[in-house]
Order: structure tokens, then sequence, then C-alpha cells
């Protein structure tokens, strides 16, 4: 069972980015063209590049009185006053997490998307693009994080479509105090090398010296698997593991954890539930005497350490409200269990995460219970 002096930390929440955060702080010349928000017959949207985008109500929390599935244009939009300012005021956050029951809070993007690619993916003005990056970046580290550094941690984002530039911005945040880096569970649906390649390697040696770990969020690479575009958005929903399986796979197989053996993954917001059967599988793979690579018909290398091995070593799943993950703990390392809230988005069970943990780890022995709740995520951010 989960023990009263557990201090809950979760290894996946969001700022909605507050309406001030660019038009306050990027440097003079970038005033009128970082993103803004503008009124839009009657709602808010963020405005950057000649392009709006709504802010969906799914992905906060709304206020008493307003409607949770939001309010026209498609997917349901919200305006900052329709929303708890918990979603966006750090000073607020602490006080909707001691609500929650929920000790600290590693925060991701949502504007920005959850590996920083609005600054990046098809932009216009790439240096605009980086300055947006650094000013998010420095508002999450100095500002957001600043309030009880003790409880809020960020994942600081990278330009990832410049290698130079990424790994400077990787030293920059290191150095003001970044607790773990965002990257893209796919980088090539960006455009970009895979992780089968060494194109990434100067990165992942600064990280690895730093001791911070590398999360993939679901949707960082800026596709979520669905069947078709005409499917119901409950088939997408449905299918969020499977960015996690893939990018988690990746990783297994490219030689990537080999190389830097001080690497920790932590696949954000992907599920643990798929975990035995990938491993099973990958497994499986590995020990396939036909699928040696063969690089005479263009075939890389792959790794050479089981891929159980690595995910031990390596891998961070996380869960939100799965009960099959906590039934499957002999197949899952309870190491490598990470538990979030996923505040203010719509998956997670705000103000309610306290009291499901309680019950979802009943059966769980308390020195596992602790880990999955907190310490295994305290220790990733050296908390």
């Amino acid at each position: 069972m989960l023990p009263a002096t557990t201090r809950l930390m979760s290894a996946d929440d969001h700022m909605i980015e507050p309406a001030h955060l660019w038009v306050d702080r990027v440097p003079a010349r970038y005033r009128d063209s970082c993103p803004r928000i503008v009124e839009v017959d009657g709602r808010q949207a963020w405005l950057y590049e000649d392009e709006l985008t709504y802010i969906p109500m799914g992905s906060c929390r709304a206020l008493p009185g307003f409607d949770e599935a939001g309010y026209p244009p498609a997917p349901g939009t919200a305006r900052f006053d329709e929303i708890r300012p918990g979603c966006y005021d750090p000073v607020e956050r602490i006080k909707d997490m001691d609500i929650d029951g929920v000790w600290g809070q590693l925060c991701f993007p949502n504007y920005a998307r959850f590996a920083g690619h609005r600054f990046f993916l098809d932009v216009r003005d790439h240096q605009l693009g980086l300055a947006c990056l650094r000013t998010y970046n420095d508002f999450l580290l100095d500002e957001w994080c600043a309030v009880d550094r003790a409880r809020l941690f960020g994942a600081a984002i990278l330009p990832l479509d410049d290698i130079e530039a990424a790994v400077t911005e990787l030293e920059r945040v290191v150095g003001k105090g970044a607790s773990a880096v965002a990257f893209s569970e796919n980088p090539t649906v960006l455009g970009l090398p895979s992780v089968h390649t060494s194109h990434w390697d100067r990165l992942w040696a600064v990280v690895e010296e730093a001791g911070i770990p590398v999360c993939m969020h679901i949707g960082s690479s800026s596709q979520l698997v669905t069947t078709s575009a005409d499917a119901p958005p409950t088939v997408m929903v449905s299918l969020n593991g499977v960015n996690s399986m893939m990018a988690g796979v990746d990783w297994l197989m490219s030689g990537t954890l080999e190389r830097f053996p001080g690497l920790n993954v932590i696949l954000s917001e992907g599920g643990a539930g798929w975990v035995p059967y990938v491993l099973e599988r990958a497994e499986k793979a590995f020990h396939d005497g036909r699928m040696k690579h063969n690089p005479e018909i263009g075939q890389t290398a792959t790794a050479t350490t089981p891929p159980s091995e690595l995910f031990a070593q390596h891998m961070h799943v996380c869960l939100v409200d799965e009960h099959f993950a906590l039934r499957s703990l002999r197949d899952i390392p309870v190491d490598n269990l990470l538990w979030e809230g996923d505040y203010p988005h719509g998956d997670g069970l705000w103000p309610n995460n306290h009291e499901y943990l309680q019950k979802a780890l009943a059966d769980v022995p308390d020195e596992d219970a602790i880990k999955i709740a907190e310490t295994n995520l305290s220790t990733l951010l050296r908390a």
C-alpha cells in the first residue's frame, strides 16, 4: 500500500504557457512577431507567423461554470478567463497540487509543443524561433520552477533542427539547472535523422555528463497514431501507447544506450501495460539469427545487448490511471515504473490523484509503492 508519508512525484504535467510569456520577454526586435494571444470572435488564440492556434479546453481545467468540452471552434476551445489559474500560474499551480495531494511535478510545454517543435518545424524565421524557444526555457527555469525548486521541475526544449544550436542550448539550460530535456519520440517525422544514426551523439554526450533524463512525450513527433482520417478521437486516444512502444523499441535497438551507458530515458504519457509484450517480442527479434544486420543491403547496425537488459538499465515508463500495469509488476521492473498526474490535461485525475493511487497501490508492497509514486522519479531528477 501507499504509506501516508509518501510525497507523490508526477513524471508528466504541462504548463499552459501564460499569455504574456513571449511578448514580455523576447528581445525587443522580436516583440511584434513573437507568439501573442489575440481575440477572434470572442475566443482567444495564439498568433505566430500568421497562424492561429486556439487553446484546447481538453488541455486545461475549466473553472466552475464553464463547459469541460470547451466552445467552438472545434475541437473545443478555452479562454484564459475560463480555466483555472493553476494551468498557467506557478504559484496557483502549487495550490492545485496541494488540493491533489501531489508534492512534485515535471512539466512539459503545451503551445510550444512537447519537444518544442513549434519553433523549428516549418517556421519562416528561424532566428525568431530560436529566440522564442530560449525564452520559453528561461521562463520555465528562472520563473516557473523558481517558485519552488523542490516541487516544480521542467523539461527544457531544444532546437532539434540544428545539432550545433541544440548542443549549445542544452549546455546553457543545464547550466541553469534543467532537470530533464525533451526529445522527439520519432525525429524522422519532423524531417530529422533517426536515433539509429550517430547524428545525435554529441547531444547524448552532454545529457549523459549532466545526469538528466531524456523525455519523449507522446505527440512529440507531431503525429499521434490513428487508423484513418475519419476515425473518431477515441481511436487515437486508445492508441496513445503505440507512440511510446515505437520510441522504446527504436531506442532499445539503436545502440545508443550502449554507446552512452549513463543515459536514462523516460517515455512520457505512453502508459506501461504494453511493456511485457513488447519486451518479449523484442527479445525474440533480437535473438533471431536471420535478422542480423547486413550493411551490403543498407541495413543499419543494431544493439548488442538484449532489450530486456537495456530496458531495466535505462528506460522508464509512466502510468496515469492504469491497473493492468500494476497487475504485471513481475514482468515490468518496478524500478522503471513512474506515476504521472498529467495536470491540467484531461487524461489526468485531478483533484483525485492521491485517492486513486491509494486504491491502485493497495495491494502493492509498501517499498514498491513508494518507488512508483515517489522515489523512482525523484532519483532521476536528483530531487
